[in-house]
């Protein structure tokens, strides 16, 4: 091995090997074959890796150059409107509710950009409503109540900020939001 392999391979912490590894100009293959050696003798794995090349400066800097502009192309992509507004009505939001299941693995059964081309709105509308969702859902776990489609929309119907002054425990307001039967 040469000096900066040397150097490379007498890390002693994944941050340090990505700072060495920056810091080298190793060809990427020769950087390749010495993390399998420095892996197998340190006992880290490439998730390690990865994690402290996620957390560095450097990666962090260069994995965001660009994200808004790559956010906006997404955003134009996936704009599905036609020509007004969805109205987020009864007959929709239960329709969503029956969409927006998880698989066994806790993963959404449909992507947002699917439902948003499904109700013709934005990914920004579909997230709006998976968030409140998902705080409706705690809300019921919270009052023990059953997670009837019914109850969801009862609660779906409110703002954001409401549900979560509702989660937090602070009063709902002026007027209960559902009555219990």
């Amino acid at each position: 091995m040469n000096k900066q392999e040397l150097k490379l391979f007498n890390s002693k912490t994944p941050e340090e090997y990505i700072d060495n590894s920056l810091k080298t100009n190793l060809p990427s293959g020769r950087k390749a074959h010495v993390t399998r050696l420095w892996l197998e003798k340190k006992k880290y794995t490439i998730e390690d890796i990865k994690r402290a090349r996620n957390r560095h400066p450097y990666w962090k800097k260069k994995k965001m150059a660009g994200s808004s502009e790559r956010n906006e192309q997404r955003r134009m992509e996936h704009d599905y409107r036609n020509y007004g507004s969805l109205e987020w009505d009864e007959s929709t939001v239960k329709e969503f509710i029956e969409m927006n299941r998880k698989d066994k693995r806790g993963a959404y059964e449909h992507k947002d950009f699917e439902l948003a081309r499904h109700f013709a709105t934005t990914i920004p509308s579909i997230q709006h409503y998976r968030r409140k969702y998902n705080m409706v859902v705690a809300i019921l776990q919270k009052e023990k109540a059953a997670h009837s489609v019914k109850h969801v929309y009862d609660y779906l119907v409110h703002s954001e900020q409401k549900l979560r002054s509702i989660l937090k425990g602070k009063p709902a307001g002026r007027k209960k939001i559902r009555n219990k039967k």
